[in-house]
């Protein structure tokens, strides 16, 4: 499942460009192909992208949570409920 542009805010874009340097990608590429598993998503990514996410955002992310997260926009939303709290 691509993620489209109905998705697409600043919290998204900012996400996918974090996920997309993170797992050596580009943001177009996540975007049509979302599955984290499809990259080189292991517990360094994880940890990497946690970081990145929180400091770009201001937020804390329970890190349990993020690994249950399979997708970009399964993250997208995590962040945006973070957030939202």
């Amino acid at each position: 499942m691509t993620i489209t542009s109905d998705h697409m805010d600043a919290t998204a874009t900012t996400v996918l460009e974090i996920l997309s340097g993170v797992l050596g990608t580009t943001p177009t590429e996540l975007a049509a192909e979302p599955l984290l598993g499809t990259y080189n998503w292991d517990s360094v990514a994880t940890l990497e992208a946690l970081v990145a996410l929180e400091s770009a955002f201001g937020i804390e992310i329970d890190l349990r949570a993020l690994h249950h997260q399979h997708t970009a926009g399964d993250l997208i939303e995590l962040v945006r409920a973070t957030r939202d709290c």
